[in-house]
């Protein structure tokens, strides 16, 4: 019995993080009045710009990053 209500409760909270997670935004603004975190956007970057903040987006590779590979050489005889 116990475990039935443990699940359920992970069940619950799982189903509203996604009903949070996919509100739109105009309605998180409006929850933020009950509490100001759940105003928050989701995502890496808060409300300060979304994902774009956190800089791991759209960052170019260094240039010379790239290392050749040295392949090895078989040992057997190949027929």
């Amino acid at each position: 019995m116990a475990q039935q209500f443990i699940v359920g409760l992970i069940v619950l909270a799982a189903a509203l993080y996604v009903l949070w997670r996919y509100l739109p935004g105009r309605w998180r603004q409006g929850l933020g009045k009950v509490h100001p975190g759940l105003a928050e956007s989701p995502g890496c970057g808060g409300s300060d710009g979304g994902c774009s903040s956190c800089g791991s987006c759209g960052v170019p590779p260094e240039t010379g990053a790239e290392k050749p590979i040295a392949m090895p050489v078989p040992r057997r005889p190949m027929a």
